[in-house]
């Protein structure tokens, strides 16, 4: 599968993404948040990535996950930075309209032991479909923690288009559950 194939379910994705109704969006991030609360991997986490979701994601944030220390990224040229958020009041418009971190708060430099990931679309290998920066593809690269993208139920597709570049996920998450994926090899043809 290839760049071509990609962009175009992108643009399919974005039509089915703009056409979830919000109480439909809000039941199923409630849900996503509840399967959370009680998974062991997300308990245990001292440290999480986590992102401030655009009205097309599932927010996780409602309410603010506490007793635990969260990092949010920021864009920073071609890069991710992450940044210790203490409170949403902390996070600002940045680039490509996303809240971010604010300017201020210092760079995180150690690993969180478990990042929730966004994306256009997710299949059960965990090849994830991003929105064609490489941001999530160049953070993965270099995270040693588990990795979980969060989608909605329309998201979870039988086969997602992967490049050699691409990185994916150990765990998807949706409103019907958690699943085990291949991991961090998109072009892996095997479930671990």
């Amino acid at each position: 599968m290839n760049a071509d194939e990609k962009q175009r379910l992108r643009m399919q994705m974005r039509g089915i993404l703009r056409d979830l109704s919000p109480e439909l969006k809000a039941l199923q991030s409630a849900k996503i948040r509840s399967l959370l609360d009680t998974w062991t991997h997300w308990r245990e986490a001292r440290t999480a990535c986590v992102f401030s979701p655009i009205p097309t994601e599932p927010d996780i944030l409602s309410p603010w996950p506490e007793q635990k220390k969260l990092l949010f990224p920021r864009v920073d040229g071609e890069r991710l930075r992450l940044h210790h958020v203490e409170v949403s009041s902390h996070l600002e418009p940045g680039a490509f309209s996303l809240l971010e971190p604010a300017i201020h708060l210092p760079e995180v430099e150690s690993s969180a032991d478990l990042i929730l990931v966004p994306g256009m679309a997710f299949d059960l290998l965990g090849r994830r479909l991003g929105r064609g920066g490489g941001y999530y593809d160049r953070l993965l690269s270099q995270f040693e923690g588990v990795s979980v993208g969060v989608c909605f139920e329309e998201q979870f597709l039988p086969e997602v288009p992967s490049e050699a570049h691409d990185q994916g996920v150990q765990f998807v998450i949706t409103p019907a559950g958690i699943f085990p994926c291949g991991g961090k090899n998109t072009q892996s043809d095997s479930v671990v």
